[in-house]
């Protein structure tokens, strides 16, 4: 079972009838599964999933990650008080979503006709338009929730890096790897695989 469904599919990311889209209904899990292996590392991943009783977290630490939580976060000396909106939420705002959007549009691009991803209408009509921008947007919004790691850090990750040994902070968003990281004592098993930045020339 999925945290996400069609209905985190709006605004920014709108998918239109997305409820009806098969390929979109069949990417959810796939993608989701893959991000949060790539956000938890797999042990983690695993027991957030053995903790699960139709869809929902049992323990206290699983429900703080998956619905959000406020959280003190020490950075440059100074306290902030910020909040973690889950990986689920009312918001219907989710790295999940932004994930899956950008796996799914990059996927399926050639298909998508008529949903404001690959055409749009000019004075000599309608014609197709690359949906790069669309992507980037997706992508640097998910690593937004995701969390940031400045580039300098490559090389600190060309090797596993498991919970006490993970760097940062790096900023102040209520991103996952704030939280994470903040509240490293309940996630012994973290192991966090960074994303990194992405722009229309493959940088």
């Amino acid at each position: 079972m999925s945290f996400i469904d069609s209905t985190y599919f709006v605004g920014e990311i709108n998918i239109p009838d997305a409820a009806n889209d098969t390929a979109l209904v069949q990417a959810i899990p796939q993608y989701e599964k893959e991000i949060l292996i790539s956000l938890l590392g797999y042990k983690l991943y695993s027991l957030l999933q053995a903790d699960l009783v139709l869809g929902v977290p049992q323990t206290q630490k699983y429900i703080d990650l998956v619905q959000g939580k406020e959280f003190t976060h020490a950075y440059n000396d100074y306290d902030y008080t910020i909040k973690w909106e889950g990986l689920q939420n009312t918001l219907k705002s989710s790295l999940l979503s932004y994930y899956v959007f950008y796996k799914y549009v990059e996927r399926d691009v050639t298909r998508l006709y008529g949903t404001g991803v690959s055409i749009a209408n000019t004075k000599e009509g309608w014609q197709r338009v690359s949906p790069e921008s669309l992507l980037i947007n997706a992508w640097n919004r998910m690593r937004q929730l995701y969390g940031t790691i400045p580039p300098e850090y490559k090389s600190y990750y060309n090797k596993p890096i498991l919970g006490t040994e993970i760097p940062g902070p790096f900023d102040i968003e209520p991103s996952a790897y704030n939280f994470l990281l903040t509240n490293i004592a309940d996630y012994p098993d973290w192991v966090f695989t960074p994303l990194w930045n992405i722009n229309k020339f493959g940088i």
